[in-house]
């Protein structure tokens, strides 16, 4: 008797529970429901966006919908532009943004909640981009950012920088893959979300991490605080009953999860649901049907978000620390392994070194057979490095055609040297993609601890610069990072950013040298020569910044102002009476690549009112064949437009004799490697003599660049050379003095 009280004495509270709570459901049902209304980013996933098929989910549309329940509120959530969102909370027309950075200019305008996660920023560059190793490189600068986003406080301090606002940050990484800026910066989950889902990653990394770390969560306008005090409420009883850990982990996922633990958790909690929902059944079935459906319901969503869990949390830990081409550890895998290597090191006084290195000129098999066979050629890479490794050591691709070694706990820096020639003598058997039988090569740069540095960061950008130093010496071979190397990199660095300003400066300066006709000794024309004139440092030789303009891209820019710089003193040599004779200028081969270059040429004659048959446009042998289809396109445009053109440095690449009957130029120049050693060497003889045959076979015009005595011009006149420049005539001269060789 004395059990069965107890049990009667629980079983009629639970029905005095039911009937206070029916009766008070009820009751809320009649009245008027509070409806919060809710601003969220439409295109920030995985925090909040509008997928395909037009729903708006993510992170923080869970969060917000969980709390509407816990806290028994309604909730309308609103999608916009970030921007908008930030005006609409100002002007008070919602009550609330659901996820909002926090900072100390912010703090002064909302009223924030607790933080539902931690943000890291980050600086997203192209791959191919050295100068931009952190947020103290962007002077002089273009930067891509969200309209209204926290990293414009920080970024608009720094002088000469470019900001660039776009509506979201998907906007603003386009506008980096597209080369439109040089940086972009943004939420680091964000930004790689983004990069994953449209297959990019490879094009882009990430530098100077971490940037900021801020809190973030929802916030309201200020004066709010009643608003500020429920959702703490809500937000604290979310953590506790353990639904904030389970949207957490269904977006973000977790670096390391039990299965075992998960799928006995899972099947404990649905026996506990099972066992209460059949309790209610079997206690209030009569009583209240609408009570039944509405438990079947929760019941079953309940269950598929727990059979979502493991998918979801497998899916998004592979998408954060796995290459998705070659299913190997990533950049953020790596980094945080090699952090542990520096704390074993530091503690244990060991030596570790990393193997950095990329396949040379593996942009040519993207171009050709396209980036689907590029990328089965990226995980047959991957496949033999793994062959080559020992079994403690770690191999990630950290992006594009980069891949890493890391070699914990080496004796010296002899046995990087030995793994970084067993891979180089690997690359000699060619890789087997469907029916192609390709041969790589592979640039390797090795860095090693402490005498890289002591942090994950510069022993990478040591381990980049090394491996760009082998690629500079021709490829297929490895460099040793060294303390000296960093120095030089840090001059090319400081005169890289010296150089964004010179055009802005008036530094810069064109020096001509004159073209003769060997038969007559008339100046027939001049090359135009690009110099740098630096403040208090005198003239800069071009081999020392040509090079780094080429590498960032600002040879493009700096070449279109030679084309008209050129233009506009061969117009006003012509206004001062003087002969009319040919310009020549040296065209890159990146700026001959750029899709708008025969446009470009065509705006400048328009501009300066040159005859264009009085421009010459040299490009190398080299950028020729780099693209002939291409090549042969652009020239026939540059004929149409009634421009000359001409191969320079001929001789020194492989051109097809077929593809340049085919090319249809104007001139051919002997490289000046032919010329200097003409009386010497019996083989440039004969190889100039050649290219003079074969010019005049095909009508064209031979220069010889590089004359300096009789002796060459002589055998120039006696094997039919038509003109010749060189320190035999003139060197060099800026135009006033180029002007006394008219008379």
């Amino acid at each position: 008797m004395k059990r069965k009280i107890p049990l009667l004495c629980f079983c009629m509270s639970v029905i005095l529970l039911f009937i206070i709570t029916n009766t008070t459901s009820q009751k809320a049902i009649n009245e008027e429901p509070i409806i919060l209304r809710i601003a969220g980013d439409n295109n920030h996933p995985p925090y909040e966006y509008i997928d395909e098929n037009g729903m708006y989910k993510g992170f923080n549309v869970d969060i917000m919908n969980a709390l509407s329940i816990e806290i028994g509120i309604d909730i309308e959530l609103i999608p916009m532009e970030w921007s908008k969102a930030l005006e609409a909370l100002e002007r008070k027309e919602v009550d609330l943004i659901q996820g909002i950075s926090k900072t100390k200019a912010r703090e002064g305008r909302y009223l924030f909640a607790l933080p539902t996660v931690v943000n890291s920023q980050a600086i997203f560059v192209m791959k191919e981009t050295g100068i931009i190793t952190g947020i103290e490189d962007f002077s002089g600068a273009r930067v891509a950012l969200q309209e209204g986003d926290i990293n414009y406080e920080i970024i608009s301090g720094f002088q000469d920088v470019i900001i660039e606002t776009k509506s979201n940050q998907r906007q603003a990484m386009d506008a980096l893959l597209n080369n439109e800026v040089d940086a972009f910066v943004g939420n680091k989950l964000t930004g790689t979300y983004y990069l994953q889902k449209i297959r990019k990653s490879h094009l882009v990394k990430i530098v100077g991490e971490p940037m900021e770390v801020t809190e973030y969560g929802p916030a309201t306008h200020l004066g709010n605080e009643s608003l500020v005090i429920m959702v703490n409420e809500g937000l604290e009883s979310l953590k506790k009953n353990g639904t904030y850990d389970k949207i957490y982990r269904k977006w973000f996922g977790e670096e390391i999860i039990n299965k075992k633990d998960i799928i006995r958790a899972y099947f404990e909690e649905v026996a506990i649901i099972a066992g209460i929902v059949l309790l209610v059944i079997i206690l209030f079935i009569i009583v209240n049907k609408r009570l039944k459906t509405e438990v079947n319901k929760r019941t079953k969503e309940l269950q598929l978000a727990n059979k979502d869990l493991l998918l979801h949390q497998k899916k998004i830990h592979s998408l954060a620390y796995y290459d998705s081409v070659t299913s190997l550890p990533n950049r953020l895998f790596l980094i945080e392994v090699l952090n542990e290597a520096l704390d074993k090191a530091a503690k244990e006084n060991i030596i570790f070194a990393i193997l950095y290195f990329d396949l040379d000129r593996f942009k040519q098999i993207n171009d050709t057979l396209g980036h689907d066979f590029g990328d089965m050629v990226l995980d047959l890479v991957g496949k033999r490095i793994a062959q080559i490794i020992r079994k403690s050591d770690v191999l990630a691709r950290i992006g594009g055609d980069e891949f890493v070694v890391l070699m914990s706990d080496i004796k010296n820096e002899n046995e990087a040297v030995l793994l970084a020639n067993r891979i180089i003598e690997d690359f000699k058997k060619p890789f087997v993609v469907k029916t192609y039988d390709l041969y790589l090569t592979t640039s390797i740069g090795i860095a090693s601890y402490p005498e890289a540095g002591d942090t994950s960061q510069s022993i990478m950008k040591n381990a980049d610069i090394a491996m760009y130093r082998a690629k500079d010496n021709g490829g297929n071979d490895y460099f040793i990072y060294s303390k000296e190397l960093s120095e030089r990199e840090m001059d090319n660095l400081i005169l890289i950013n010296q150089l964004r300003q010179a055009e802005r400066n008036n530094e810069l300066r064109l020096f001509y040298q004159p073209i003769i006709d060997i038969n007559t000794g008339d100046m027939v024309g001049t090359e135009a020569l690009i110099r740098w004139e630096k403040s208090g440092e005198g003239i800069i030789s071009p081999a020392r910044f040509i090079p780094l303009a080429e590498e960032t891209g600002l040879i493009v820019s700096i070449g279109e102002w030679v084309i008209r710089t050129a233009c506009m003193q061969q117009k006003a040599w012509i206004n001062k009476g003087y002969k009319p004779i040919r310009v020549s200028v040296n065209i890159s081969g990146r700026q001959f690549q750029q899709h708008n270059f025969v446009e470009t040429v065509l705006k400048i004659i328009k501009e300066t009112g040159i005859d264009p048959s009085y421009l010459v446009l040299e490009i190398t042998e080299s950028t020729a064949i780099m693209n002939i289809e291409y090549t042969l396109e652009m020239l026939k445009k540059l004929k149409e437009l009634g421009v000359y053109t001409s191969i320079d440095d001929f001789g020194t690449g492989y051109s097809s004799l077929y593809k340049l009957k085919e090319m249809n130029v104007d001139e051919l120049k002997i490289d000046r490697s032919f010329i200097q050693d003409i009386n010497l060497d019996i083989k440039n003889e004969k190889i100039a003599k050649t290219i003079i045959i074969l010019a005049n076979e095909l009508n064209l015009k031979v220069i010889a660049e590089g004359v300096e005595t009789r002796e060459q011009l002589d055998f120039l006149k006696e094997n039919g050379c038509n003109n010749a420049q060189g320190y035999y005539y003139s060197k060099p001269v800026p135009a006033d003095e180029f002007e006394k060789l008219f008379t």
